[in-house]
This record gives structure tokens, C-alpha cells and sequence, in this order.
């Protein structure tokens, strides 16, 4: 499933990878884009995923919008994993977010990350 608004270069693209459903951002994440990124998120969680996954190393720009997004997630999944550059790492590292929801360096260290490990004993956390 792809949703992709080119006036503001927002694109969500949403994969099953075995188990796990990747949710992928690129562009800015703001209040006029986070909705279709939580829509994105509502519907990869009906799935029923082992896994979720939120990509956001395509991410440019990322406010509270995003953070509220991703707070919502890990409240209906339990277990959220986030792949993040520096625009989206810097929000949730300032908010203390990265303390409770794991931050990795690439889809493949998330998918790949045992499920019982914190986001401070993480090898691939951030």
C-alpha cells in the first residue's frame, strides 16, 4: 500500500516482511501529514503483525505531530520498533521517548532485534 501527497513530498509506503509490517515515511512529518501516517499505522495493526516497524529515515522534518503518532502506535501494539535519521531521532531523543521506544539504525536491525530487549540494552538502538 502506497499513499504518496506530492505537493509536500510526503509518501507513506506500507510492506509485510514476513511476521512484521514496515510502515515507511519520507518527507515532513507535521500536523498536515501525521493523520495519513497514523491511518497507515491503524491499518498495518489490524494486520494483526508480530512486528511493527515505523521507518522514518526518509523522514526530513518531524514535530510533536509525528511524536504523538508514535505514542499512539506503542499504546496499541505494545512493542513498536522505529528506524529513524537525525530529523526524526532528534525529537524523540529530546522528549525522552528513545528510553521507551526502541530506535534502530536500519529496517533490518529492527526486524532482526530480539523482542525482549529495552532500548538501552539494544545493540542497535541509536
Amino acid at each position: 500500500m502506497c499513499y504518496e501527497d506530492q505537493w509536500r513530498g510526503f509518501r507513506i509506503d506500507t510492506v509485510p516482511v514476513d511476521e512484521a509490517v514496515v510502515v515507511s515515511a519520507t518527507g515532513e512529518v507535521d500536523i498536515h501529514t501525521a493523520p495519513r501516517l497514523r491511518k497507515a499505522v491503524d491499518d498495518a495493526v489490524a494486520r494483526r503483525p508480530a512486528q511493527l516497524v515505523v521507518d522514518l529515515s526518509g523522514v526530513e522534518f518531524f514535530d510533536s505531530s509525528g511524536l504523538n503518532v508514535l505514542l499512539h502506535a506503542r499504546r496499541i501494539v505494545g512493542e513498536l520498533r522505529v528506524v529513524a535519521a537525525y530529523a526524526a531521532r532528534r525529537p524523540l531523543e529530546a522528549t525522552g521517548l528513545s528510553e521507551v521506544i526502541p530506535i534502530f539504525g536500519s529496517v533490518e536491525e529492527a526486524l532482526a532485534a530480539d523482542p525482549s530487549s529495552s532500548p538501552r540494552e539494544n545493540g542497535g538502538h541509536i
